[in-house]
């Protein structure tokens, strides 16, 4: 199942009930080939029933089905020399016409979906089926539309510029060949996204409450400034009384150019906020590399994002470890020094926000330790 559902990703696959009917088309009657495309079509409807449950949908299967439908019609109609001929341009002209009513549609579904009382992630994912949907759709009329308009200018030739195995590949067997490469060209750029998508950064989406609800990618996010609710960790550093500091990057999405602290990152889907914060000190090679502690949980929001922010801090205890974490774009900050510029626009919104609390809390105690602490000397 999971292998099907995998494959069911290429909208394409949904013209297979439509090109197993024209390959049919060619070794037995218009009637049984119809049957069977039909009964393809079927199974391939209830399979999309049942993945719509795993919010995987096959919505090329519609106008493959609604094609079938109108071309019923002609078999009520009676006109055997015409089908047992050309069924196959009937029904490429069919899928064509059900293709482009289709399009005409398409801005109003995606203002249904923007408007539905569905969670913004579940909206999300489905207005990017529905675009993924309408690609493949135009592609595909796109291509038989030129196949038809091809035929039309063969019929207009004089009669000693037409050949008969020609015109069959033409009429009955080209249709088919671009149907199949219409699908593997999906298949074949899907593949390439997911190998894309596997670089991506997938980062959990949390309602009001901070619960987990769904994933997105962090570009997607991006592009969707303060849309979407996204956990994120960060570890103060004190050495010695101080906190040390480093400017962050020049793109950085939130305070580019500001000080902050060494240590920040987005917590990843499938991966827990502790489990995120010991990963980030890692790297500490020192005997007795600190532990971090939680210190603060709150809510950070400006006009780009909107960030659950668990604060951690750890003491380094010795220049070892020290040496770890050091960057030549970072320093030591005393409290005084913190105090004097804070409102001067050189530190970062987060930690304008973190450092009344830091005040108060742990660089108090340390300060206070260092001052009252001090180990007494035995004469």
């Amino acid at each position: 199942m999971n292998a099907i559902k995998k494959h069911f990703d290429n909208q394409a696959i949904g013209l297979l009930p439509l090109l197993l009917f024209m390959l049919l088309d060619n070794f037995f009657s218009y009637l049984f080939s119809f049957i069977i495309g039909v009964a393809f079509c079927f199974a391939n409807l209830i399979l999309f029933h049942i993945l719509k449950k795993d919010k995987i949908y096959q919505f090329l299967l519609l106008p493959a089905s609604a094609t079938l439908v109108f071309y019923s019609v002609f078999l009520c109609l009676r006109i055997e020399p015409v089908l047992y001929i050309y069924s196959p341009l009937i029904t490429e002209v069919l899928l064509v016409v059900v293709l482009a009513i289709i399009g005409f549609a398409r801005r109003s579904i995606l203002l249904k979906i923007r408007t539905s009382p569905h969670p913004n992630y579940e909206r999300t994912m489905m207005r990017t089926t529905i675009n993924e949907f309408f690609f493949v759709a135009q592609l595909v009329q796109n291509a038989f539309t030129l196949h038809l308009f091809a035929i039309l200018i063969y019929s207009i030739l004089p009669i000693e510029m037409k050949n008969l195995r020609f015109e069959r590949f033409l009429y009955r067997e080209l249709g088919i060949i671009i149907g199949l490469s219409i699908i593997l060209y999906e298949q074949i750029r899907i593949v390439m996204m997911r190998g894309s998508l596997r670089k991506e950064m997938w980062l959990p989406v949390l309602n009001e409450k901070g619960k987990v609800v769904g994933c997105i990618a962090r570009s997607v996010s991006r592009s969707l400034p303060k849309k979407y609710y996204h956990p994120i960790v960060r570890i103060a550093v004190i050495y010695d009384g101080m906190l040390y500091l480093i400017k962050r990057n020049g793109d950085s999405f939130v305070s580019p150019g500001k000080y902050d602290y060494p240590l920040s990152k987005y917590v990843l889907f499938h991966h827990g906020i502790e489990n995120t914060a010991r990963e980030m000190v890692n790297f500490i090679n020192g005997k007795n590399p600190s532990t971090p502690r939680l210190l603060i949980r709150y809510t950070f929001e400006n006009d780009k994002v909107k960030h659950l922010v668990s604060l951690f801090v750890i003491n380094i205890r010795s220049e070892e470890e020290m040496n770890e974490i050091k960057q030549s774009r970072g320093k030591l900050w005393t409290t005084k020094q913190i105090e004097e510029n804070l409102n001067s626009g050189i530190f970062s919104e987060y930690f304008n926000e973190e450092f009344a609390y830091l005040q108060n809390t742990v660089l108090l105690a340390e300060n206070y330790c260092q001052q009252n602490c001090q180990p007494s000397t035995v004469p």
